[in-house]
């Protein structure tokens, strides 16, 4: 039988539906510009408004383009088992997973770098987007209304320049380093090319190809900068859409709480202060919250009614699309799904569904596996190394990135509670920088499932969502780094058995519980402007329109303003950026070691077209690891740095540029090349009269 029809799609609704609209987006408005108002610079609120219009219509063209290509894929897979909103939520769910491997597709051939061909396909692509939606109407908010508060919140976030925002993200060190630096370095290249020096260009990157595509409707990669982080709080909400629908399916099919379930789960997952801070950096995870939160919606809310192969191609879509998002959604997503299904649908079902699945799920990531086939003749390089080969990598690479990557047996069923469960109300010394990030979902969450998992109606899937969420946190803490972040795909099962639980409370309960179930609901919607509001030192809006606070261009107009002699002064304590950027000669070639979150700096001469900046992550190596390869280990270490010095002059490189304090930290974890001792950067410091000096960080020296 056809779910009952979502509201948001009854014509009686229409007035209210707009009116509640026009509210949320007034709620969200000022929410902006009293998070901006506290800023050193003055009101910064309505400057952050502007940022985000002007940001916005690349984001927003994409996601038309998404829901566009996932109608089309609907239309040509039959129809689903429903005809509410849920449809069109996993039609965009499809929709987006089909374009991260049409991006990856055009990015790879060259066609993604192409403003003439890209914006007439997206265009074509939102045009029908724009028609799947002919007959959508807003339907009534209710308690949905306080969501606008962390939208608010995450839209003033997405809109600052990266580097800023957040302190447990360094900054955003992820996205400066590969999310927002591969896409530029493609742009820059005129297609997605093996970037040897930086091993998350062998990551599925179907996020990063999306950034492409917004890079060149743009034109420029540090335009586009905060477009992705656009594109990214987009797929938050749309992540919000598919677990209010999510929530729906743990109710029966006719319960008067339905409709506010949805509105619930929309609040919930909203008001986890991780979901925000995801949703505003150009990170992965948003795409993966709303691919997973679909996956698992079209297992609950199958009767039997769709035929085994469209729900496995449906899932093979969202699946696949979610491990192209993000790899370790191939263990955090795949096998919980898994469980899930196993125990909703019926076993005769089983054969055909995993068949089509796992064909599905393939087809869509050979854009990658393909790729990284012809690259290093390893698919799904850099794992599975031992079996597939391990390309041009040392044994003694895969080690550390291996190490990099997992946690251990104690340590990871610790994290549960340091990284998870407790991870705001009691944290470790030690630790990385803390911040309430997750506070209230995870426990919470977690007895609503169980609670849900003990009803009678709906109970099977209840179970489901039980199982699949404890078999994601075991996944998670013992084959994974364990780190807080990680964990995130977990968040629309437990925001979605929250709002299931609240719902239930609004049509069963007397009218004090409503109330008091309704202030809580605002009263959490609160929580991420709060914690944006202290995030650093209580000046979170500081990066709003200040590109030059990261590329050293406050320092350049500072120094043209000052006398001479308070000049000289300044630049012997400027900033890495404002020498890389403003003080050497034009032609200089840097080395970076240490250093590997380049996208602020000039990265290309863009007269001559060549690389003014080498680089490398942390699990590659570099220009002066294979010089010491070829250098006599016994020699001492001046010696070898001299010669290592003399040979990176002889390649051509004029400038060495070592962060000492972050080799120290890979080195501390072991993730770093042993041959990179402390004693050689001694002595490579020692040799040669510093060029510039970072205090105990680090120094440039040239060869």
């Amino acid at each position: 039988m056809p779910r009952r029809s979502s509201p948001s799609l009854d014509p009686t609704n229409d007035r209210r539906g707009w009116s509640g609209l026009l509210a949320g987006l007034a709620i969200a408005i000022v929410t902006m510009l009293l998070l901006g108002a506290g800023d050193d610079r003055g009101l910064i609120g309505p400057v952050g408004v502007l940022v985000a219009i002007e940001s916005g219509w690349p984001a927003v063209l994409w996601m038309l383009a998404a829901a566009g290509l996932g109608h089309a894929l609907a239309r040509l897979i039959g129809p689903g088992p429903d005809d509410s909103s849920g449809r069109r939520i996993r039609d965009g769910a499809m929709g987006v997973a089909a374009l991260l491997a049409v991006d990856l597709t055009l990015g790879w051939s060259g066609i993604g770098t192409n403003r003439v061909l890209m914006f007439p396909i997206t265009i074509g692509l939102a045009a029908v987007g724009v028609w799947s939606f002919r007959d959508w109407r807003p339907g009534r908010p209710g308690v949905a209304l306080a969501a606008a508060i962390p939208i608010g919140t995450m839209t003033l976030a997405a809109a600052s320049v990266p580097g800023w925002l957040w302190g447990t993200e360094f900054g955003g060190y992820d996205a400066l380093s590969y999310h927002l630096q591969l896409p530029r370095e493609w742009w820059l290249a005129g297609a997605i090319i093996e970037t040897p020096h930086n091993a998350y260009g062998y990551l599925p990157n179907g996020v990063e190809a999306a950034f492409l595509h917004l890079n060149t409707l743009v034109g420029d990669p540090a335009a586009a900068a905060r477009s992705c982080q656009m594109l990214a709080s987009l797929l938050v909400v749309g992540a919000a859409f598919a677990t209010g629908e999510l929530a729906a399916t743990l109710l029966d099919d006719e319960d008067p709480a339905n409709p506010d379930a949805r509105r619930f789960a929309f609040v919930a997952l909203l008001a986890t202060p991780w979901v925000i801070v995801v949703g505003s950096l150009a990170y992965d995870e948003p795409a993966v919250l709303m691919l997973g939160a679909a996956a698992f919606t079209a297992i609950f809310v199958d009767r039997g009614s769709t035929s085994a192969p469209r729900l496995g191609i449906t899932l093979g879509l969202l699946l696949g699309g979610a491990v192209l998002a993000k790899a370790s959604s191939g263990l955090l997503l795949v096998p919980p799904v898994a469980l899930a299904a196993a125990i909703v649908l019926p076993a005769r079902r089983w054969p055909m569904i995993v068949l089509w699945t796992a064909i599905t799920g393939v087809a869509i990531c050979l854009p990658w596996l393909l790729r990284n086939w012809t690259w290093t003749g390893n698919p799904v390089f850099p794992f599975v190394t031992g079996l597939l080969g391990r390309g041009e990598w040392t044994s003694a690479q895969v080690d550390r990135f291996t190490l990099g990557h997992q946690t251990g047996v104690a340590e990871g069923l610790r994290a549960i509670a340091t990284e998870f469960l407790v991870e705001d109300w009691w944290r470790p010394s030690g630790v990385d920088p803390w911040r309430p990030q997750w506070v209230w979902l995870p426990i919470a969450g977690l007895l609503a499932t169980v609670a849900i998992a003990r009803r009678n109606a709906s109970s099977r899937r209840g179970t489901a969502m039980l199982v699949a969420a404890v078999a994601m946190m075991l996944i998670w803490a013992l084959l994974s780094h364990a780190k807080a972040r990680f964990l995130l795909p977990i968040a629309p099962l437990l925001a979605a058995a929250i709002a299931a639980i609240a719902s239930r409370s609004l049509t069963e309960s007397g009218r004090p519980v409503r109330i008091v179930v309704i202030a809580t609901a605002w009263a959490v919607s609160l929580i991420p402007a709060i914690v944006l509001g202290t995030e650093r030192f209580g000046n979170p809006t500081a990066a709003i329109e200040n590109p030059g606070l990261f590329n050293g261009g406050l320092e350049a107009q500072l120094m043209e303003a000052v006398d001479p002699a308070r000049r000289r002064e300044l630049i012997e304590t400027a900033s890495p950026a404002w020498v890389l950027n403003h003080g050497l000669d034009a032609d200089a070639r840097v080395l970076l070691l240490g250093r590997a979150d380049p996208f602020h700096f000039t990265f290309q001469d863009e007269t001559g077209g060549s690389d003014r900046l080498s680089y490398q992550t942390v699990w590659t190596r570099g220009p002066l690891e294979r010089i010491l390869d070829r250098v006599d280990p016994g020699a001492t270490d001046p010696a070898r740095a001299e010669a290592v010095l003399e040979a990176l002059a002889s390649a051509g490189y004029t400038h060495l540029y070592i962060d000492r304090a972050m080799l120290d930290r890979w080195r501390d974890a072991g993730w770093s090349d042993p041959l990179l001792s402390d004693e050689l950067i001694e002595a490579i410091a020692a040799s040669r009269p510093p060029v510039a000096v970072f205090g105990t960080r680090g120094f440039i020296v040239r060869p």
